[in-house]
């Protein structure tokens, strides 16, 4: 029965390590450096395809969807959008007017 109550508290424990961590994140993530970061990806995959782009085509938005933090438009030869999550993470991205995600 002991064996029980130490599964649960080492369970507990580690959800709780892990709100400290998400919590950690959220308080002090920089939307710059978000934006900087999925900039340099555009950048990349832009050059990957042979087109010449800049971190400057890309502007972030605050989106008004719950679970989305940031819109990160990139404007250049090629529109792409990315959907930012509340901790930083890729939640979406399409080519603007396809709405195919990839």
């Amino acid at each position: 029965m002991k064996s029980i109550w130490y599964c649960f508290g080492v369970c507990i424990l580690i959800g709780m390590l892990l709100m400290l961590r998400l919590g950690y994140k959220t308080a002090y993530l920089e939307e710059s450096t978000t934006s900087k970061y999925y900039a340099g990806l555009y950048v990349i995959d832009m050059k990957n395809m042979g087109i010449d782009a800049s971190i400057y085509d890309c502007i972030a938005v605050q989106d008004e969807s719950f679970w989305v933090r940031l819109r990160i438009e990139c404007d250049g030869a090629k529109t792409k959008i990315y959907m930012i999550g509340l901790w930083g993470q890729l939640i979406n991205e399409y080519l603007k007017g396809s709405r195919k995600e990839t």
